[in-house]
């Protein structure tokens, strides 16, 4: 087990006195790689929809890195990270943290050279499916033995293009966002199979490109899945001990990044509604701990759960469903071990998605 596993498996979220939530966008690519917005470009899209921070990760490179092309944008932080991987082939892994791309011939070898270079990270789609065009093939995760410290539960792009057929494709174009329904039951199943052996982070992603794809033969070509459109969709929540700074990059960064490597952060759809305010956690030996923790077992906890706004709030214990709310709060006492998450939908969609807490046999409390 690597230094990062190692520090995930050990680790106990304890919940700060006050919350600071603050929003932003992970996965997306620049001109710099497939992407048709400059970093600046994608930063003012950013600050339009309001967010404080974005990341961007074009493939196998970190071109924006190099030329310092990270900092404050208006209101938003820009970081750099890559997606790397052969971009036209399967195994792709973003990662974060880093200032030099790593070799990145072998999956696993890769993911353990960014561990040791201090960074992180998470598989990228891992079960895409494509099958309808020639020119979208599907790059999947397929080396499940690799030290896995994160997965990508959610992707926008991939779930869009993988319910893309030559009949509906020109709704899609003109309603992108209806497309996003619930994460891959095949992602969550492997992201619950993962943390019932150590700590996985999960994490959702927009992947966007702003691609412009051709009509009638190529005599048209239509931009897709504007920047603007898909920071109105899948958006990552930290959960941080002290307000994000304004303006110290050295800091910003390490608080964005640090809630991203410890967990302590949800996904949601804002389609689904504003889910700022959002809280999920265990009530243990007399503290309250938040994902991602790994907690004794036998020891009564009781998990608690609040949301914004009503819907059908979903305790999952390994995967399975345990308790069903309707509402805005959830709470279950146990003592049991597993791996306990929250999922709420609204809408008859998929809408917060939080990381998870262990109880695991023979941890020390």
């Amino acid at each position: 087990m690597t230094r990062r596993l190692r520090e995930l498996e050990t680790a106990v979220q304890h919940a700060p006195r006050e919350i600071h939530e603050c929003a932003g966008v992970l996965h997306m690519h620049t001109t710099y790689s497939d992407g048709t917005g400059t970093v600046g470009e994608i930063a003012r899209y950013a600050g339009e929809r309001e967010l404080d921070w974005l990341i961007i990760t074009d493939h196998c490179h970190m071109e924006a890195f190099a030329r310092g092309e990270y900092g404050r944008y208006g209101d938003v932080w820009v970081l750099i990270g890559s997606e790397l991987g052969n971009e036209h082939g399967p195994n792709h892994y973003l990662a974060f943290g880093i200032e030099d791309v790593p070799d990145q011939s072998d999956p696993a070898r890769m993911i353990e050279r960014v561990h040791e270079a201090g960074g992180f990270g998470a598989v990228a789609h891992p079960h895409e499916r494509r099958d309808q065009f020639a020119d979208m093939p599907p790059y999947p995760w397929t080396e499940w033995n690799a030290p896995i410290d994160g997965i990508e539960i959610w992707n926008q792009l991939s779930q869009w293009v993988e319910g893309l057929t030559r009949f509906n494709r020109y709704h899609r174009f003109i309603h992108p966002l209806k497309s996003l329904t619930q994460p891959s039951a095949a992602t969550l199943a492997s992201w619950d199979r993962l943390n019932r052996e150590r700590p996985v982070v999960g994490y959702v992603g927009v992947d966007a490109h702003a691609i412009r794809y051709p009509l009638l033969r190529g005599l048209v070509r239509v931009k897709v899945f504007h920047y603007k459109v898909q920071f109105r969709s899948l958006l990552t929540h930290l959960l941080l001990d002290e307000p994000l700074a304004r303006h110290d990059y050295a800091r910003a960064r390490d608080q964005v990044f640090g809630a991203l490597r410890s967990g302590r952060h949800f996904g949601a759809n804002h389609r689904g509604g504003d889910p700022h305010g959002f809280r999920f956690f265990a009530e243990h030996a007399g503290g309250r701990c938040l994902p991602v923790s790994t907690l004794p077992a036998g020891r009564r906890t009781r998990f608690r759960a609040r949301t914004p706004l009503p819907g059908r709030i979903h305790l999952l214990r390994d995967g399975r469903l345990l308790l069903r709310a309707r509402g805005r709060s959830l709470s279950y006492e146990t003592d049991l071990p597993g791996v306990y998450r929250v999922e709420v939908h609204r809408r008859g969609r998929g809408w917060i998605y939080s990381n998870p807490i262990r109880l695991v046999s023979g941890v020390r409390a």
